[in-house]
């Protein structure tokens, strides 16, 4: 999000340099693709492709044919291979050896094992020639015998992949009849491959989601600075009046409650529960009454921790909201357990939303997100000056 920003930003300004306004915008992209593989980005890639081209930029179109080879990996495969075989051209042109490792490790991953063995052999040389200017370069570092082993065990991976590769290409030219055996062994891989991703993707977005939210809260924490200034301000200036202060320090309470509920690191496990419950009562006052029903037949401590966290977070943004905006004095959590399903109802006697419309912003449009993460449901209901009531849905 903040790489965004700021790309998003640069093109606001007023760089002469088309070259680089071309870059960004392919970065851009790129940058949005991998936070959401469904964004329609390709005609931005294909025309920072084009412009780059014109421009005579190889090593722009190096990164170019690299965004559109993982562009379209999972969507068109000969296409994915044609620009991956597009970068190791102009890499080889530039004579960029990290560049051909990178865009050799695309085209094995798309080639057929016969096809992809003069890669293999070619990126085993390579390695083997930046293994050794490294070293000599590194020497003097701690760290040397690490990496060179390190290196030493992805070379040998890539021998022995070459080697079996080899065996299997062998193999089909003198047996035709293996032919079909080593298709299933193929696709059985490319499933596997694809189902992985699938979960390493799940993983990084909720990663970049916890990444998100600590700088936020790094934001605002820097932000109190500045209100408790105004304040100090108004305290030695006798025309404010008290009822005013009094509310300035109160909003800067809220600030840092929600701050730190959101940087807490959330307790999971078999006391999750009783965890859960703190956190419901350190909201409950006597301006607010907070009422819990049956929440022991969610069987919270027997949650996945991804689940507990979310439960956590989730009701932790919904809290803030209603001390902030609802004004209610009541609030009712209802649980109930059907099968493989978990609910729990959110009602309030606040203000609910303006003509019955429900605006999804900030905290409740963070807390829909955290609930899809762990392939939940959620349903705002509002009614103005009646309340506000959220349904959460999840399998357990």
């Amino acid at each position: 999000m903040k790489s965004i920003l700021t790309l998003d930003g640069l093109l606001q300004d007023s760089i002469k340099s088309t070259k680089t306004r071309i870059r960004i915008i392919d970065n851009l992209a790129h940058i949005k693709w991998l936070q959401n593989p469904k964004a329609n980005v390709l005609k931005d890639l294909l025309l920072a492709n084009s412009n780059k081209q014109r421009f005579k930029d190889n090593y722009g179109l190096i990164a170019s044919y690299s965004h559109l080879s993982e562009f379209f990996n999972n969507k068109n495969r000969s296409k994915s291979l044609f620009y991956a075989n597009e970068m190791y051209k102009v890499s080889k042109k530039e004579r960029s050896p990290n560049d051909i490792i990178e865009s050799i490790d695309k085209i094995v991953a798309l080639q057929t094992p016969h096809k992809a063995m003069k890669f293999y052999k070619e990126s085993i040389h390579l390695r083997d020639s930046l293994q050794v200017a490294d070293t000599k370069r590194q020497y003097k570092f701690a760290k040397i015998k690490y990496n060179y082993e390190e290196e030493e065990k992805l070379k040998l991976k890539f021998k022995t992949l070459a080697a079996e590769n080899k065996l299997i290409a062998e193999q089909e030219s003198s047996q035709k009849k293996n032919i079909l055996f080593t298709g299933v062994v193929l696709t059985t891989g490319l499933i596997f491959l694809i189902y992985r991703r699938k979960q390493q993707h799940k993983k990084r977005i909720l990663l970049e989601s916890y990444k998100t939210e600590t700088r936020i809260s790094k934001k605002l924490h820097d932000e109190l600075g500045n209100d408790m200034y105004n304040v100090l301000t108004k305290v030695q200036n006798t025309n404010y009046k008290r009822e005013e202060i009094v509310n300035d320090l109160d909003k800067i309470y809220l600030q840092t409650r929600a701050i730190s509920h959101q940087n807490d690191s959330v307790e999971t496990g078999d006391k999750f529960e009783n965890y859960f419950r703190e956190l419901i009562s350190s909201y409950n006052s006597d301006d607010c009454k907070i009422i819990l029903n049956n929440l022991s037949s969610l069987d919270l401590n027997n949650l996945k921790n991804n689940k507990q966290i979310v439960i956590y977070r989730v009701f932790n943004e919904l809290f803030v909201n209603m001390k902030k905006h609802s004004k209610a004095n009541l609030v009712v959590i209802s649980c109930k357990k059907e099968n493989n399903f978990s609910q729990i109802t959110y009602s309030d006697n606040g203000v609910g939303f303006k003509d019955n419309s429900i605006v999804l912003k900030n905290g409740l449009k963070n807390m829909e997100t955290r609930i899809k993460m762990i392939k939940g449901t959620v349903n705002f209901e509002s009614k103005p000056k009646k309340g506000l009531k959220i349904t959460f849905n999840f399998k357990n």
